[in-house]
């Protein structure tokens, strides 16, 4: 009976072992990988023969390979997180193979990353496109607000948040259109302009500002998702992610221009040219980006400037005032344009101005030599003349006469003192002449003489050093 309640026992020893033991090596398996770890996936634009956007030698799909790279490579320092490029270098790839790359990982959000440029060369500015529909317009939203936020410390001017759509009512952009078939969440990034000088200075100086700015939207993701990283001694457990409800609509770009555009004369300076122009500018469903003028009544414009928003990249001010600069004795006829932030754009009223003379300044007048006196002539003859006998007119005639009579003799006296002044500039030259070549003459006969002196002495020297 106690040999076989021994055996029951060992055997059940060894289950109970043979249990933990596994247990055991299951639970070190499980806790080597991560729990419900975060999955990204950074797409870099373009690739292979879609070189993307050329400018200055730059290629966009070889600068859009430097910040993905540098963007997985700052994601990988924090806990938590897997990190997969959809191309791995210099390759084609399909937007829809993209996508199904990261269903394919399981991915909980794709970072599509690119740098922009416009046929005409004229805009500039970084801009974020996020998918138009639910959860997927909401999440993208969110992170963009950020991700736009920090490009705009760095200087980049922010043309904003934006969705477009296909002539199929569809996202216009293949990348948000897969992912979202995919039930992938995924922004796409237009960093700057590559083709304009406002934007150089943003990704030409070399590899490493490339690197920073993938390091940029990697801490911009971080703190989207509230990583934490021990290696880098960040935690983002608390950082605010602004909230953006789900929409219950397609959210539609605004393809409507502006609804207000109007400029006037604030003030101007005639003898500059330089006015300035009062401008109101409004769009009741987006917001003013840029405005520009022409002083042809429309023909040509000036560059696009910046419309002031002082209170976020969606909110822009009612009114603006800039200066131009008229040229003299021109008229010109300004019109100024206002443009919302989906490059659409309103013409203003047109304003004459001008033509403004360009004023000489004035010099003092000189009264010429003779002059005082026969003006004192002419208003004491005057005077004199007012006898109750004579008529006006007789008056009058004899008060012209003298004038001109005293006016002429002044001006033969100037014209004789004009003469005898040149006369005497001529003599005095003359004299100055003379004596130069004197002078000149005399320098010339000295030398002469030292030269013949200074002969004889050599001579002289030569016959002494013959004799014995």
């Amino acid at each position: 009976m106690k040999n076989n309640l021994l055996k029951v026992w060992r055997m059940l020893s060894i289950v109970l072992f043979t249990l933990w033991s596994g247990f055991h090596f299951f639970s070190l398996n499980v806790s080597a990988q991560p729990d419900n770890a975060l999955v990204i996936v950074i797409d870099p634009g373009h690739g292979g023969e879609k070189e993307g956007a050329m400018y200055d030698g730059y290629m966009e799909k070889e600068l859009t390979m430097t910040v993905a790279r540098a963007m997985k490579e700052e994601l990988e320092k924090y806990e938590n997180v897997e990190v997969y490029l959809t191309r791995q270098g210099d390759q084609d790839m399909s937007i829809k193979d993209r996508a199904a790359f990261a269903g394919e990982k399981n991915a909980d959000f794709l970072f599509c990353l690119h740098f922009n440029s416009s046929i005409s060369h004229s805009l500039y500015g970084s801009e974020i496109w996020v998918p138009t529909e639910g959860v997927y317009y909401a999440k993208g939203y969110s992170f963009a607000q950020m991700e736009l936020q920090a490009l705009t410390e760095l200087g980049i001017y922010p043309r904003g948040i934006k969705t477009r759509l296909n002539d199929r009512g569809e996202n216009y952009y293949g990348i948000l259109r897969y992912c979202t078939l995919e039930d992938i969440p995924a922004v796409l990034i237009e960093h700057c302009h590559m083709d304009h000088e406002k934007d150089k200075e943003f990704y030409q100086q070399g590899d490493e500002q490339l690197r920073e700015l993938g390091r940029l939207d990697a801490t911009v993701a971080a703190q989207y998702f509230q990583l934490k990283s021990e290696i880098l001694g960040v935690d983002y457990g608390d950082y605010p992610v602004p909230e953006t409800a789900i929409p219950k609509e397609i959210v539609r770009p605004d393809k409507s221009e502006p609804n207000l555009c109007k400029i006037e004369v604030e003030k101007a300076d005639e003898s500059t040219g330089e006015v300035s122009i009062y401008m109101e500018a409004e769009d009741e469903d987006s917001y003013i980006l840029y405005y520009c003028y022409s002083t042809d009544g429309g023909n040509t414009y000036y560059p696009l400037e910046e419309w002031p928003r002082p209170d976020g990249w969606n909110r822009s001010a009612k009114s603006h005032s800039f200066q131009v600069t008229i040229p003299m004795g021109e008229e010109v006829e300004l019109r100024a344009a206002a443009y919302n932030g989906f490059d659409v754009f309103a013409e203003s009223n047109m304003i004459t101005i001008g033509p403004f003379e360009e004023k000489e300044p004035k010099e003092p007048e000189k009264t010429p030599e003779g002059m005082q006196d026969a003006g004192e002539d002419f208003n004491h003859e005057s005077s004199d003349s007012k006898n109750p006998d004579i008529e006006d007119s007789d008056i009058e005639d004899s008060d012209t006469e003298n004038s001109n009579n005293k006016n002429a003799e002044a001006v033969e006296n100037n014209s004789a003192k004009g003469e005898r002044a040149v006369l005497e500039n001529e003599a005095a030259d003359r004299t100055h002449t003379l004596l130069a070549g004197s002078l000149i003459a005399l320098i010339v006969i000295f030398i002469i003489l030292l030269s013949y002196f200074m002969a004889k002495m050599i001579i002289l020297l030569l016959r002494d050093n013959r004799k014995p």
